[in-house]
């Protein structure tokens, strides 16, 4: 009476699925990572800069050099941003993955119960059968 899960297939799809998002998600975090790791090595660097112009020339490169980091800064704060957002959306289908997967998987665990059930039950009912054939031969 071993009845396969109607839904096995299902659950493992949603279980793959599930992987990705996981997977999808620790990649954007690994990328925000990243970000904040340039990000703050950039600042450290910029701020370690020496800031004395012997002349207009070293002047004007410093401020060239000034210019150009502060665009970069702005342009990592801004793929900052932008893998934050990836990350939260990440999260949400991860979430979302795991929900529908668990769901899924309670519904396989109660039927793998039920599925017990039965076959316990039927194993007494076999057990009653042997124990009242076995008193009717005594009594004979």
């Amino acid at each position: 009476m071993t009845r396969s899960f109607s839904l096995a297939g299902l659950l493992r799809v949603r279980e793959i699925q599930e992987r990705a998002a996981a997977q999808r998600l620790s990649r954007a975090v690994i990328d925000a990572q990243h970000t904040e790791a340039r990000d703050r090595s950039l600042r450290a660097h910029l701020s370690g800069v020496g800031s004395e112009a012997v002349d207009v020339r070293s002047l004007a490169a410093l401020a060239a050099a000034r210019v150009a980091g502060r665009t970069l800064l702005a342009d990592l704060t801004t793929l900052s941003e932008l893998q934050e957002q990836t990350v939260d959306l990440a999260r949400t289908e991860h979430a979302e993955a795991r929900r529908a997967m668990r769901g899924l998987d309670r519904l396989s665990q109660a039927h793998a119960l039920q599925v017990r059930t039965a076959e316990l039950r039927a194993e007494q009912a076999e057990l009653d059968e042997i124990g009242s054939r076995i008193r009717a031969e005594d009594q004979a």
